[in-house]
């Protein structure tokens, strides 16, 4: 019984400085992103596009094929992206704009 009791004891300081460290991380990424926080670019690759509309990458690259879905720009030869502007204009028009 007394070993169990020591192990037990051993665990409780452990998941003690664990959550010292846990809380020291979230201090610390909390900090730089106040200081430095991300830049949200509008632009959308087509797999982010596809989660924002609810729609498998596939589908959204049928559209895009077939000339509807919603307006997308070419950036070169083969990248492809989507303004967050343009898909919630799709989704406002119910789809009925085109690429």
């Amino acid at each position: 019984m007394a070993s169990a009791e020591a192990n037990e004891g051993e665990v409780q300081q452990i998941d003690e400085s664990w959550n010292k460290i846990a809380g020291h991380v979230a201090e610390i990424v909390t900090e730089r992103l106040r200081a430095d926080p991300p830049i949200l670019s509008p632009w959308f690759a087509p797999d982010d596009a596809a989660t924002y509309l609810g729609l498998s990458v596939r589908g959204l690259e049928d559209m895009r094929a077939k000339g509807t879905g919603p307006r997308f720009h070419k950036v070169g030869a083969r990248v492809v992206r989507y303004h967050r502007d343009d898909l919630d204009a799709w989704l406002r028009s119910d789809g009925e704009e085109h690429g």
